[in-house]
């Protein structure tokens, strides 16, 4: 019978974070057991590699009706050149105008990746979720664009209702976390649209996402 012999150091590895690439013995605790624990939150590791990225509007927009090529909410444009995937972490949306009508919000894409570029107004409130880094994202964040075609509805993100928003004891926004289940490939977009005209200037969203080499 073949035996093998694992070897772990006791307590903590070393005083200071390590790098990629570096190696190092499993743990043990002072009774002779293996630790085997999360030590970092889910996404901290991605963020700490400075390619996670995060964007909402500030200033409140009106959705069009149906899902269309010309969108006034935010999106996300990832181009053909840079040579990244745009791994989806959340995208989410909230309201403080009542909708006119009972409307379903869509996370919508297009995934024409040979398509003609998203075009559009240029973000400049992004941010690199590692803060004070000065990592600048490749995927382009527009407050407003025109996609070479009608997008696709991808997943649900719930409804925007008639109902008075000032009379709800809490309104929370209409969120998803993915958790990487969508990846824009280059040439590939995103928005958030919905089914009828949401209030006006009463619209926000957001988008976290993370940027992974190809």
């Amino acid at each position: 019978m073949d035996i093998t012999q694992l070897q772990a150091t006791i307590g903590p590895v070393s005083g200071r974070e390590t790098t990629d690439g570096q190696s190092h013995a499993v743990r043990m605790n002072r009774n002779g057991a293996f630790l085997n624990a999360p030590i970092s939150t889910s996404f901290q590791e991605a963020v700490l590699r400075g390619r996670c990225f995060t964007i909402c509007n500030v200033a409140g927009i009106t959705t069009q009706a149906g899902l269309s090529a010309t969108t006034p909410a935010l999106t996300l444009y990832n181009p053909a050149s840079p040579g990244v995937n745009a791994v989806i972490w959340y995208a989410g949306m909230s309201f403080n105008v009542v909708f006119a009508a009972i409307s379903t919000v869509y996370v919508a894409v297009g995934t024409n990746t040979a398509a003609a570029a998203v075009t559009g107004t240029l973000t400049t409130i992004h941010r690199n979720c590692l803060l004070g880094s000065t990592n600048n994202p490749a995927v382009t964040p527009l407050l407003a664009a025109t996609l070479p075609a009608a997008p696709v509805a991808a997943a649900i993100l719930g409804q925007g209702l008639t109902g008075a928003v000032n009379l709800l004891p809490n309104s929370q926004p209409l969120g998803r976390w993915f958790n990487g289940g969508l990846i824009l490939m280059p040439g590939a977009n995103l928005s958030i649209q919905t089914a009828a005209a949401s209030g006006t200037a009463g619209t926000w969203c957001e988008y976290v996402w993370e940027e992974v080499p190809v």
